[in-house]
């Protein structure tokens, strides 16, 4: 299909927030959501479309009403917003070890990651996966507490612990509050160490910082923590632009397809752009791990809280961030 810049439309309806339930499986895994939504003020129609793509539907309704036989045709689904303001309902089914795609949801030697840029979060559950929507995100994800002790997405923790009803089982809440596209979701679950750090922001506001990567690498991530803090300092200074969360982190792990992806406020690296030790790396290793991790961070703000409408404009965030 041809997607032409002239031919684009804003959204009939928007999405107000996202709350996604993930229960944690290699072959089967649930994600339950809940989406709050509403037509956009001068919208043409009430039709809507929610994409998806590998999802196996087991539940989908609008304001409680279940929506006969739903299928995707063409990786989305068109649905009539029955009121004003609607709530969407859903479940799906997938299958996180078999995502060759490497898109969505996916294993890697026994750890989950997700990469949703471009159009990667359709593989999740159902949802009108274009940048010009953003949505507030609150996620749970439940998972054996043996294989994956750490639970990892967006925002700021809320709460987490053993689940009561699941022996064996634990579970992390975590808080985006403010608004991002569908492609800067990230959730990371499995066997992960971490090296941190606490610094406080010039309005005095206490910050932690974490880089999280695969145990036995601790001593390789010095150089990648000093980078943020520089680029956080360099943000604040310049710019007088503060990280807005209460943490930030980093994953490093040699099983992510990308080199490096700037979801809010869980970036997700390539160990090649992380890890510099002097024993081993060149001067040149050292400035390609501070330029990415900087680059990385500085999408917070040009990429991140604002964003591009259409991937047309892609350069757009990714010049102004380079250049920054």
């Amino acid at each position: 299909m041809t997607i032409r810049r002239e031919d684009y439309q804003p959204p009939n309806c928007l999405v107000d927030s996202v709350e996604l339930h993930f229960t944690l499986d290699p072959a089967d895994t649930r994600v339950r959501s809940r989406l709050a939504m509403r037509r956009r003020p001068g919208a043409p129609s009430p039709q809507f479309d929610l994409n998806g793509q590998s999802l196996r539907i087991v539940d989908l309704r609008i304001d409680g009403m279940p929506v006969p036989s739903p299928s995707f045709v063409d990786e989305k689904i068109t649905l009539t917003a029955p009121a004003d303001a609607f709530v969407v309902d859903s479940e799906v089914a997938i299958s996180p070890e078999d995502n060759s795609a490497l898109s969505g949801l996916y294993m890697s030697q026994g750890n989950y990651f997700t990469q949703c840029e471009a159009e990667g979060f359709r593989r999740i559950c159902p949802f009108p996966d274009r940048p010009d929507v953003m949505a507030r995100y609150r996620v749970r994800i439940d998972a054996p507490a043996d294989a994956s002790p750490v639970l990892l997405s967006n925002g700021n923790l809320v709460e987490s612990g053993p689940l009561a009803d699941r022996p064996g089982w634990h579970t992390a809440l975590w808080e985006d509050p403010f608004p991002k596209p569908s492609y800067l979701f990230a959730l990371v679950a499995g066997t992960l160490a971490c090296v941190e750090r606490r610094i406080t922001s010039g309005s005095g506001e206490e910050k932690l910082l974490q880089v999280w990567v695969e145990p036995g690498n601790e001593g390789k991530a010095g150089h990648a923590m000093e980078s943020l803090v520089n680029a956080i300092r360099w943000d604040e200074q310049r710019y007088g632009l503060e990280l807005d969360l209460e943490r930030f982190m980093i994953v490093a792990v040699s099983d992510f397809n990308m080199g490096a992806m700037e979801n809010k406020g869980l970036n997700i690296f390539n160990t090649k752009y992380v890890f510099a030790n002097p024993l081993i790396a060149t001067d040149t290793d050292f400035a390609h791990v501070e330029s990415v991790v900087g680059h990385e961070y500085f999408h917070n703000w040009t990429g991140n809280r604002v964003t591009c409408r259409d991937w047309f404009q892609l350069t757009l965030k990714e010049g102004l961030t380079v250049f920054r």
